[in-house]
């Protein structure tokens, strides 16, 4: 072999061995660098629940930045709005300009929008509300449990320890309200009458109704928002309060009903679905120490998700998946793991409002 041959020969090598390092790089995730998405409802109707939710997201930050001070973690916000077409351009943002590792979301109908998109890109999901179609085994974890099995679940321990001869049902008209509505159909066999929200000007005319009807028991499978602002309509009407009865979200938004109440005691005696929850006592003095008040509603979950997905990580997005699928843990929002279709798995409670204070009833 001639010199000009080796020469020939050294130099095609390199250009392999960079062509292999670029390749490397650009199909792996370093460890040392992530950006990781944040596509949240900031404005609109459900705008204190994706405030709520980044500023649990943000303190888990915080704490995994201190642990892992070698690890640069970026973390890009966006507005999806709780709307569609907002949502979708939102994403397309976070994928195409930001080139994010994982996203962490919360709005239904977006995540409907999106997730044939999402499926294809392969990076970690991290989804609170409940979605509604493609629901398989992929790269979408639901952080929230099926609406379902709790709802009906509730549905039916009313049906049994309970003999009211009006019932109202109250929910939102989204997808998730919606879904909750027909899993309550589900459960309760006796007569009610639903009441659909759709803009806040429903609450009022629903609350006169409940009132002026004479209806003993009211149902609501709302955002807190909703939930505690036709509360405190009937109240105004008549301070002699009906049977309330709440699905899980009186829990994680009830600091939202003790601020619009102004007295948790207005709900004495109302039960309530919830899932089994975990020890957030820590949580909630970083939680304070840091926003200086206590945890809104789905703060706790938005804390659960970012240390689910990074607790998990691998510069495999495959592997990344692989991991957070068989996470088996205690967060502060409860037990958290996830069926075969990534929708998680808690268990169920119920309990009573006494003294202002959530309390379980067995």
């Amino acid at each position: 072999m001639n010199k000009q041959t080796k020469i020939i020969g050294t130099l095609i090598l390199i250009v392999i061995v960079i062509g292999s390092i670029f390749i490397f790089i650009n199909n792996s995730r370093s460890s040392a660098s992530l950006t990781l998405g944040l596509l949240l409802p900031l404005s609109g109707d459900y705008a204190v629940a994706g405030q709520n939710y980044q500023k649990g997201v943000e303190l888990a930050l915080d704490q995994y930045k201190k642990a892992n001070p070698g690890v640069s973690v970026e973390m890009v916000v966006e507005d999806d709005g709780f709307d569609v077409k907002r949502g979708v351009s939102a994403y397309r943002k976070l994928m195409d300009f930001n080139k994010v590792d994982a996203i962490m979301m919360l709005s239904t109908p977006v995540i409907d929008a999106i997730h044939e998109d999402v499926v294809k890109t392969g990076i970690p999901v991290m989804q609170l509300g409940i979605q509604t179609v493609g629901i398989i085994k992929d790269n979408i974890f639901q952080m929230s449990p099926s609406g379902d099995a709790p709802i009906v679940a509730f549905a039916r321990y009313l049906d049994d320890n309970h003999s009211f001869s009006k019932v109202a049902v109250v929910y939102d008209n989204t997808a998730g309200g919606l879904s909750f509505f027909k899993a309550f159909q589900g459960g309760y066999t006796k007569s009610y009458t639903p009441f659909i929200v759709s803009t806040r000007t429903d609450l009022r005319s629903h609350a006169l109704k409940i009132v002026g009807d004479n209806y003993d028991a009211v149902v609501f499978l709302t955002s807190p928002e909703n939930g505690a602002l036709t509360v405190k309509e009937i109240l105004t009407i008549d301070p002699t309060p009906p049977f309330f009865g709440f699905d899980a979200q009186l829990q994680t938004g009830f600091a939202d009903y003790e601020r619009i109440l102004g007295d948790a005691n207005k709900l004495n005696g109302a039960k309530s679905l919830w899932l089994k929850s975990g020890s957030a006592q820590e949580f909630k003095r970083l939680f304070e120490e840091k926003y200086g008040d206590q945890p809104g509603f789905i703060a706790d979950f938005g804390y659960d998700t970012f240390n689910v997905l990074m607790d998990n990580y691998s510069h495999d997005e495959n592997k990344w998946v692989s991991n957070i699928q068989k996470t088996d843990r205690e967060g502060v929002s409860g037990p958290i793991s996830f069926d075969t279709n990534g929708v998680r798995i808690q268990p169920i409670v119920i309990n009573v409002v006494e003294g202002g204070k959530i309390k379980p009833i067995e």
